[in-house]
């Protein structure tokens, strides 16, 4: 199985062929979930979910469906996101659109969420602001699993106008328009009219070098990755702003770089006095997400 051939001169294969394929081509490449790869490629080819594609490992791939997985292997191999090859992202359960112009959702960004939900399960009737909100993956997962009943209103600011349409595709898919508002503004400057209970954030903290060492971030947009020379600029620039919009009794939720969590830690200290500053460690371990409480 050779990438580039036409179908006409590929033989029949099977997924199994195809996956193997699929990781030994996306190994070389240097992805760091080869198989992985290969297995979401073929899912959406196929049009079948994992446990089928399992029981389906040794039926023979059409011609068609092979030049197809083929054209997206290629182009997986050359750097474009997965989530972007099939549209599609999966976060906290709930299926998320994504394309150009809008970040992938990251698994670790689950556990901002869940500390959120924690939250405001003893917060009911809190106002929530998911600043730099992208697709609308810590918004809409945070209306999508908070009860009805307990009357939270949420809403997703971006300064990103392409970023915000995919939040309201998405918001409209989930059927959150309701739940949700949309707000085109750069941090915290489209808040100007409320005052807020929990502020949620996942903003831009990668450094240049970062970006540039790490091939697989090239096509998604550089505005959802770069946070400055340190990455600490649109950071700093919010958490000055928190005692402008934060209700007493509000927390703060972000998610950074494991080198920006002390330095994270010590402005939001500062921001707001007497809170209680807490760290939340990723699935790999790594310090990840800072979290302020004020009483």
């Amino acid at each position: 199985m050779t990438h580039g051939a036409t179908a006409a001169e590929e033989r029949p294969i099977t997924p199994a062929e195809a996956l193997r394929y699929a990781q030994a081509m996306c190994t070389a490449a240097g992805s760091e979930t080869p198989r992985l790869d290969g297995e979401v490629l073929l899912r959406h080819v196929l049009g079948i979910d994992r446990t089928t594609l399992y029981a389906r490992m040794n039926e023979t791939m059409s011609a068609a469906q092979a030049a197809t997985f083929l054209t997206l292997l290629g182009r997986r191999v050359a750097g474009e996101p997965v989530a972007y090859l099939t549209g599609y992202k999966e976060f906290m359960g709930l299926g998320f659109g994504v394309g150009a112009g809008a970040l992938v959702p990251r698994p670790e960004t689950e556990l901002l969420v869940e500390w959120a939900l924690g939250w405001l399960a003893e917060h009911p009737g809190s106002t929530v602001v998911d600043v730099g909100t992208g697709p609308g993956t810590i918004a809409l997962s945070v209306a999508a699993l908070t009860p009805l009943a307990a009357g939270v209103s949420v809403i997703g600011v971006d300064v990103s106008a392409e970023a915000l349409r995919w939040a309201a595709g998405n918001r409209r898919g989930l059927g959150l328009e309701d739940r949700v508002a949309l707000r085109e503004g750069d941090l915290l400057s489209g808040m100007e009219d409320a005052s807020v209970d929990l502020v949620l954030a996942n903003l831009p903290y990668l450094t240049p070098q970062q970006v540039q060492e790490n091939p697989w971030l090239a096509m998604e947009p550089e505005m959802a990755l770069l946070g400055g020379e340190d990455g600490m600029a649109l950071v700093r620039r919010l958490i000055a702003d928190l005692p402008r919009v934060l209700r007493r009794g509000g927390a703060v939720g972000l998610e950074v770089d494991p080198s920006q969590v002390a330095e994270t830690s010590q402005l939001l200290s500062g921001a707001l006095p007497g809170a209680v500053v807490t760290v939340i460690r990723d699935l790999a371990g790594f310090e990840r997400h800072v979290t302020a409480t004020t009483r």
